[in-house]
């Protein structure tokens, strides 16, 4: 019998074993039309999947091949470009080609029954009215409100609409025939004419302006600018002339709650058309914008983690928002970092590239104090005001009151008596962390999870915040069955109910509990911003980015923890929070100022941090990671691994510690439980590699990765690669 060559080409799918697949290509289906980059259905086991063409082959003598069902483009669905760079992050993460390349194409396109994309309407305003010009073509009550909820917020998706008036589409309609509102069929912005502030630049921001301004070519700059410092204006000074000169720009934010004020920011500004990209939009906004950008139709995205893979035509600067920020790095899935890849993308096309942050990551840091990256340093405000002062007050000698000392409920009813605003930063959520028994010491445990359960009072039952699993209270100790069951700790609910005990005070608790929905971001984020005398109590969600004219006092409540954290960047990541919450206060004309709670007010930490500036902290902090030869002085990665039997997991790993050659520059640390043991009825385990230099750690990891593919030793194990991962946990 004979074998005739046959007509292949190399498929990578979202799979976690494999880079590539091989298909045959029958003769219902012409080669010639088939491009490296377009997507294509094969099937794949029982199912049928839509992959990328990642090589064309020559004939060849093979057997047993699954035809290719469909080719669903006559072109490069990703092109040539973004193809080179998903090849580059491909070899440097070392994860699976396929999960690469699919971790930046939206849902949308993925789906091989998926039509054409059906059209969305979105509503804005066409032109910004004053209220008297306003109350001169209006008077419908409703038309008012639907339009100055759109001049505040941007575009809206006419489906949501309801959430401001009821019967809003004839009164959008009615707001559209007098041209008052635009809709398009994507959520965007097109300022005309853009408005420009009328206040002259610091002698910083114009430095850090002209410096990046005379080069287009490849340069990484570190903007590191003090809050308040006007950073995004030296963002949006540049990104309006690259649009000017009919070229693109990306913005990354770490957080979906951080693009509706930065898209505001460039669209009132720039002379072009803006538009977000983030998971909260719909699946089809989404794939709209992404297909915008790609075609050349947006100018300016502004995007959380995964826009970095979004295609342009003619991207000219890539910019990185509060570069320090761990929502930078994916957590889960192929786990990369936006702000390295951001740096790979732009050496690739030759760009700028903008990492700015008041506290730069050790990583950025030590790039810039070595040369490796420009520094651009912003020390002054805008707006004159000096930062906010910072106390410390040792909480073991006053007296608490669910949380807070009474000294901090007396200065933060001052500052509402004021007219003033005040936030109460906790980054725990619930009414409290623990529930024990006062007799015996019980403590309420997650059967799933290795970790204590939180209290929420407002559903009156336990919760684990690692799975999500809900518990009924216990009358008695299921240990001693005593009745003397009590809450030990606090959380943003206990503090909220405390502050609410102080008569006329307004108190906004921004949390995941309170917070669950884009839509509800933001109206919680623009009752704050009127104005209003009110205590905010939150988690992080409100220490980043935000601008609270009226915020004058910031508490932080309960930093000890990470005093005893394992984690070698604990404290780099407490440092940062700190200086960003309270860089929420004072940033307009009201000085501000800062009280930290706290049962270690003499820690070295306290010394460094304000007695000094971030910048001393940095640098101790980098020369101890040097003495300990931790990065960024050191190169590491994390094989973490997850199983329901215990024994099954060391086994994996003491195969891996058996199998890898020893290698003289990358130590091996483990195997060692996870910081949490279990999670989610899952055992978790980890090995831990440290190298001197990047090739040698590189070379190790794709012997271990070798040995893992296709290998029965991970039947029933989950497990992950994390490069320059940012925990530990």
């Amino acid at each position: 019998m004979t074998t005739t060559l046959q007509k292949t080409i190399q498929v990578a799918l979202a799979i976690p074993f494999a880079d590539s697949l091989t298909y045959l290509v029958d003769d219902a289906i012409s080669i010639q039309n088939i491009h490296i980059g377009a997507r294509v259905v094969v099937p794949f086991r029982n199912k049928t999947l839509v992959g990328i063409v990642v090589s064309l082959n020559n004939p060849q003598y093979l057997k047993n091949l699954k035809p290719l069902i469909k080719v669903l483009d006559a072109e490069a669905f990703i092109p040539k470009d973004m193809m080179i760079f998903m090849q580059q992050v491909h070899n440097y993460y070392l994860s699976p080609l396929g999960e690469v390349l699919f971790c930046g194409i939206p849902k949308w396109f993925k789906n091989p029954s998926n039509p054409q994309l059906p059209k969305e309407l979105w509503w804005q305003v066409s032109k910004d009215l004053s209220k008297k010009e306003l109350g001169q073509l209006l008077k419908s009550d409703k038309q008012l409100r639907i339009y100055h909820y759109l001049q505040e917020n941007g575009p809206l998706q006419s489906r949501f609409m309801t959430h401001i008036e009821k019967g809003s589409a004839s009164h959008c309609r009615a707001l559209y025939k007098k041209g008052l509102l635009l809709q398009s069929d994507l959520c965007f912005v097109d300022a005309h004419p853009p408005k420009d502030p009328d206040f002259i630049l610091t002698p910083d921001q114009n430095t850090a302006l002209q410096t990046i301004s005379q080069n287009a070519g490849f340069a990484c700059h570190l903007l590191d600018g003090i809050t308040g410092s006007g950073k995004t204006e030296v963002y949006i000074r540049l990104v309006k002339a690259l649009v000017n000169a009919n070229k693109q720009a990306l913005i990354l934010v770490p957080e979906i709650g951080l693009t509706p004020q930065l898209f505001h920011e460039f669209a009132k500004r720039i002379h072009g058309r803006v538009a977000v990209l983030h998971s909260g939009l719909t699946a089809v906004a989404r794939a709209r914008a992404w297909q915008k950008a790609k075609s050349g139709d947006i100018d300016v995205i502004v995007a959380t983690r995964s826009g970095i893979f979004t295609p342009f035509t003619n991207l000219a600067i890539i910019i990185v928002d509060e570069e320090h920020d761990l929502s930078f790095k994916q957590q889960d899935g192929f786990r990369y970092s936006a702000r390295d890849l951001a740096v790979m993308r732009a050496k690739m096309l030759n760009i700028p590239v903008i990492l700015g942050s008041a506290t730069p990551s050790l990583e950025s840091f030590n790039n810039a104090k070595t040369g490796k990256y420009q520094w651009l340093k912003l020390r002054e405000r805008t707006n004159k005001q000096a930062l906010p002062g910072i106390s410390i007050l040792d909480v073991r000698k006053h007296k608490m009151q669910q949380g807070l000392s009474s000294q901090v409920l007396q200065q933060i009813e001052t500052e509402i008596n004021n007219g003033n605003q005040a936030l109460v930063f906790l980054n725990r959520r619930g009414w409290s962390p623990k529930l024990s028994c006062q007799d015996c010491g019980w403590v309420a445990e997650c059967d799933e999870c290795d970790t204590y359960l939180t209290y929420h009072k407002h559903i009156h039952r336990l919760r684990c915040h690692h799975c999500e699993r809900l518990y009924a209270i216990p009358e008695f100790c299921p240990e001693c069955g005593s009745q003397k069951i009590e809450t030990m700790g606090v959380g943003t609910e206990k503090i909220q109910h405390g502050l609410e005990k102080i008569k006329d005070i307004r108190v906004i608790r921004v949390d995941r509990d309170t917070v669950k929905t884009p839509i509800q971001w933001q109206q919680t984020i623009d009752e704050i911003k009127t104005g209003i005398p009110c205590v905010m109590v939150g988690t992080q969600m409100l220490s980043k980015g935000h601008d609270f004219p009226n915020l004058t006092l910031v508490v932080i409540v309960n930093v000890d923890n990470s005093f005893y954290s394992l984690d070698f960047r604990a404290t780099e990541h407490l440092s940062q929070l700190m200086i960003q919450v309270s860089g929420r206060a004072g940033r307009k004309h009201k000085t501000g100022k800062v009280v930290i709670q706290t049962q270690c007010p003499h820690h070295e930490f306290f010394k460094l941090l304000l007695g000094k500036s971030y910048q001393d902290y940095a640098a101790h902090e980098l020369q101890q990671r040097q003495d300990m030869g931790f990065p960024p002085a050191s190169y590491m990665a994390i094989i973490r691994g997850r199983c329901k039997n215990e024994k099954t997991l060391n086994d994996f790993f003491e195969y891996i510690l058996s199998a890898t050659t020893e290698n003289p520059t990358v130590s091996i640390m483990g195997p060692i439980p996870a910081p949490m043991y279990k999670k989610m009825g899952l055992f978790q385990m980890q090995l831990i590699f440290n190298g001197n230099n990047r090739q040698s750690l590189h070379s190790t990891l794709k012997q271990v990765i070798a040995l893992l593919r296709n290998n029965k030793i991970c039947n029933n194990i989950i497990w992950s690669l994390d490069l320059d991962p940012i925990v530990l946990s």
